[in-house]
């Protein structure tokens, strides 16, 4: 239904609609602003001419007199010269008038009932009552005479005037709304048309949902996509290539091709007509592997298109997938100790110190013997004992202390559990924390426990490393998201994917500059 209406309808009626919204809530806010503001002038007004009244010499002495002629004569000719005001009335403290608009009520009681105030507690307030005269805003002011009280005034506006006011501020504020609406209206056809006719009378939902496809399309591949055109200028590249690439211009779109890549072999499939798939080429020194097809209308070539990735990620993605890397690491680690213990051998056999070579080797010994013998009587699994005496090794090389649980147990065999993913959880995990704590730069510690508990499988990783900046902990284990250089942030990808694979689930908790624990709990019978 959507469709069938013309665009410049489409961007009509959300303006219109927005500015009778706007407009709408201008009118509330100075609507309610003007007749508050006509109210309070009213009060003001009222409450001035009742304070001058109650303060005038003249009118404290006529009162104390009980002066009728000399009240009425000088209240009624100060109303004639007061256009906003419809009643002054002077009473004294038994509500008896000695001034009033009508000289008919004076020497009779006040009337309205909200004068009990102004004579029990002399003190000065705004009401609304009715009078002889109608319904009126009244202001009320005691009268002294040397500081004893002796009566009132009551300057007053009678309602119906307040209204005709207010009619009249409603009136304005409603002619230049309807000329503002008016005025809106005429504005959103013209942008309306002007937009639409921009767009070559094209409707916007097609070009949009075009754009949508291709980009949605484009940004979905994780692989670099680069295409030209019959003239060899690049009509196409999507982020991904340019990161590959590394390429440092804003804007290639338009260039020629060999001026961006110049080993590029996209004219050569251009001229051929012919597709090269799975080829190592090097581009901007980056070792790719690539396919390259040729674009055709019929039988015309239109272009040709490259699809690529970096050969080295995907290597490595391979092996964090496989758990190779965590393991070739550990041997990697094993061997590494192992060289630097035969070149203390070595050079204590040159020196001749035998005695202490001796107890040198007793004590490397002792140590392995005494790791292995925890390893092997807690972790049955052979795998992860390995990874687990090569990351220990790794730490050393790096100087960080890394403690084993006391209690650490696994069996070596869980049927829904395989060791691919455990190796990928534990390497990956030990791999970050000692690289945090080589961050920080300080002396750092990693506790590490894997545990056999009731129905799961519990992993613990907590070290005193950088931590975690609050607005990146959900973003790590995001595919390519990485704080560490040259790296390509899949390894807590890669655990967090291993871990739904388990139907495990993980908590972390990290303090930037404090330190991360992470605990991950594997169930030992995957759920149905």
């Amino acid at each position: 239904m959507k469709k069938n209406l013309s665009f410049q309808t489409k961007i009509t009626i959300p303006i219109i609609i927005l500015i009778l919204v706007s407009i709408g809530m201008s009118i509330l806010f100075i609507g309610k602003w003007s007749l508050d503001n006509i109210q309070n002038k009213v009060e003001d007004n009222i409450k001035n001419v009742s304070l001058i009244l109650a303060s005038s010499p003249d009118v404290q002495s006529a009162l104390k007199e009980k002066d009728f002629e000399k009240i009425q004569e000088s209240t009624h000719k100060l109303l004639d010269e007061l256009d906003e005001v419809d009643i002054i009335t002077i009473a004294d403290m038994n509500g008896i008038r000695y001034a009033h608009p009508n000289p008919d009520k004076l020497g009779k009681r006040f009337v309205g009932g909200d004068e009990v105030k102004v004579i029990n507690e002399g003190v000065g307030y705004i009401s609304k009552a009715k009078g002889t005269l109608g319904i009126s805003i009244r202001a009320f002011e005691p009268i002294f005479y040397e500081n004893e009280q002796i009566g009132f005034v009551m300057v007053g506006v009678l309602y119906e005037d307040i209204k005709d006011f207010r009619e009249d501020a409603l009136l304005t504020i409603f002619g230049f709304t309807l000329f503002g609406i008016i005025l809106g209206i005429i504005g959103a056809l013209v942008i309306a048309k002007r937009t639409k006719d921009s767009l070559l009378g094209l409707e916007p939902y097609e070009i949009v949902y075009l754009y949508k496809e291709n980009r949605a399309m484009l940004e979905s591949i994780i692989e670099g996509i680069i295409a030209i055109d019959s003239n060899g200028k690049i009509t196409l590249v999507n982020d991904y290539a340019i990161k590959i690439l590394n390429i440092k211009k804003p804007n290639v779109i338009g260039e020629y091709v060999l001026d961006v890549f110049p080993t590029s072999r996209l004219l050569e499939v251009l001229k051929s007509g012919e597709g090269e798939y799975n080829e190592e080429q090097i581009i901007n020194d980056t070792v790719i592997l690539t396919n390259r097809v040729p674009m055709k209308d019929g039988d015309e070539i239109i272009g040709a298109m490259a699809s690529f990735n970096d050969r080295t990620k995907v290597k490595r993605l391979a092996e964090e997938i496989t758990g190779v890397r965590q393991i070739v690491q550990a041997l990697r680690a094993n061997t590494h100790e192992f060289m630097n213990k035969l070149h203390v051998i070595l050079g204590l056999i040159k020196l001749d110190e035998i005695d202490e070579l001796r107890k040198y080797i007793k004590d490397i010994v002792k140590e392995q013997e005494q790791t292995r013998f925890f390893l092997t009587k807690s972790i049955k699994n052979p795998t992860i004992s390995a990874i687990i005496l090569g990351k220990l090794n790794r730490a050393k090389e790096l100087n960080v202390d890394m403690e084993l649980y006391e209690n650490c147990y696994l069996e070596k065999y869980y049927k829904n559990i395989q060791n691919e993913n455990l190796v990928t959880i534990i390497g990956n995990l030990l791999d970050n924390a000692m690289e945090a704590i080589v961050r920080k730069g300080e002396d750092g510690e990693i506790y590490f426990r894997i545990e056999d508990v009731d129905d799961f499988i519990e992993i613990e990783v907590h070290d005193n490393g950088i931590g975690i900046e609050e607005e990146n902990i959900q973003r790590i284990f995001k595919r390519g998201f990485t704080t560490k250089k040259d790296e390509g942030g899949t390894g807590l990808f890669l655990v967090e994917k291993s871990i739904k694979k388990l139907d495990g689930e993980l908590s972390i908790d990290s303090k930037y500059k404090e330190g991360t624990s992470i605990l991950v709990k594997i169930p030992k019978e995957v759920k149905g």
